[in-house]
């Protein structure tokens, strides 16, 4: 995933799933060229999907993220 793509990301909502099963929804903030990221208004689910909680804002690890959702809109206006 080019750090472009992430960085015209920034202020969008956005879903990342961890490699341990993990998810966060909330809006990109910040990325970094290791795609260390920051996050803003986050839900983050469980692994089994059965617990949520409310963040104000989350820093997640680049080494750590199994995959990333960005809205269409981010890809229309990167291309």
């Amino acid at each position: 995933l080019p750090l472009s793509l992430l960085n015209t990301a920034q202020g969008h909502p956005m879903l990342v799933e961890l490699k341990n099963g993990e998810t966060f929804n909330g809006h990109l903030v910040n990325c970094d060229n290791w795609m260390n990221l920051t996050l803003r208004e986050v839900i983050q689910t469980s692994p089994e999907g059965d617990r949520f909680w409310r963040l104000p804002e989350c820093y997640i690890r680049g080494n750590t993220i199994k995959y990333l959702r960005v809205p269409d809109e981010v890809c229309i206006v990167f291309n």
